[in-house]
């Protein structure tokens, strides 16, 4: 049983976070249509019981007046599964995006900060932020460029700033060629909001 919050973050006043429980048997298989699965958390209200469809059971958390952690527990089978959704905190805005430096020559890494904001400006902490290179080229062509998180989550410090490091194995002497610095943050939909810099390397 795999537990999945979107997003794992919600405002304390009647926001709402879906959560999705993937239910397998122990072959690997999604259990059977119907399978009833049962919820409880520890803040805030939630569905009692949804059943799957695909393997996947959908139930929404809804925050009320408290904030803190939301300890999600769901069970079905003698299985059990829990995640943790914060209540209280505000729902990012804006992101914005920063490489230091913004142009490698002597140097083979680039710092890079992601600044996540609410609608009032406010920097937000504690919240996940995915950052992706990219570049111009074809599918065979191999990346020389990653970002030192691998694809996991870096989350906001107390100034709303998740920082990661672009490094580059491209050898110097090469062709001038730019690559692009993605960050996102899920919002709750199927895309979230981002922002892109770019890095050239000489």
């Amino acid at each position: 049983m795999l537990l999945f919050a979107n997003p794992p973050f919600i405002a304390s006043h009647g926001d709402v976070s879906v959560i999705s429980v993937v239910v397998t048997e122990s072959i690997g298989t999604p259990v059977a249509d119907g399978t009833v699965v049962l919820f409880v958390t520890t803040l805030g209200s939630i569905q009692e019981q949804a059943k799957t469809n695909d393997g996947v059971a959908r139930v929404n958390l809804v925050s009320d007046s408290r904030a803190g952690t939301a300890t999600v527990t769901a069970f079905s089978g003698g299985v059990s599964g829990e995640l943790s959704v914060d209540i209280g905190t505000a729902r990012p805005a804006s992101v914005f995006i920063t490489a230091y430096p913004t142009r490698l020559t002597d140097r083979r890494a680039s710092r890079i900060v992601a600044t996540v904001i609410d609608v009032n400006g406010n920097p937000i902490q504690n919240i996940p932020v995915l950052f992706t290179v990219a570049l111009p080229r074809t599918e065979e062509e191999p990346s020389d460029e990653f970002m030192e998180s691998r694809g996991s989550p870096v989350f906001t410090d107390n100034n709303g700033q998740a920082i990661d490091i672009m490094r580059t194995r491209y050898p110097f002497g090469a062709p001038v060629r730019e690559v692009r610095v993605t960050a996102t943050v899920l919002t709750g939909g199927k895309t979230g909001i981002s922002a892109t810099v770019s890095v050239t390397i000489n």
